[in-house]
């Protein structure tokens, strides 16, 4: 910004269209799964009570969590929502994809 000269009094707003964008950008501390409620009116009796989801923040329209399921592609907002800190979804599609290139390169090798 002090390259082309631009007037201190928009640095705020350059600063704070940085921090929005960050805040929106998954990192690995916020890939922990969330299992968010499914309402009673949404589900059957054997349905899950719980969509296993991938937490991407906060919401800013009402009070709740943001939350995203990659099998669906869709975002959920809820307040009912447990987390799982400990573990990530993307830790486990990765642990997944290299055990399948193992394997392949063990076969690949052997024959």
């Amino acid at each position: 910004m002090a390259d082309n000269s631009m007037p201190h009094h928009y640095w705020a707003e350059a600063v704070a269209t940085v921090v929005y964008i960050m805040n929106r950008t998954p990192t690995a501390a916020m890939h922990c799964i969330a299992y968010v409620h499914v309402l009673n009116e949404l589900r059957t009796k054997l349905d899950p009570k719980a969509e296993k989801c991938v937490f991407f923040g906060y919401s800013f329209e009402q009070k709740g969590y943001r939350c995203y399921n990659p099998v669906t592609r869709k975002m959920r907002v809820s307040r009912d929502v447990m987390f799982d800190e400990m573990s990530s979804w993307y830790a486990d599609v990765k642990d997944t994809i290299g055990a399948d290139a193992d394997e392949h390169v063990v076969a690949k090798n052997a024959g």
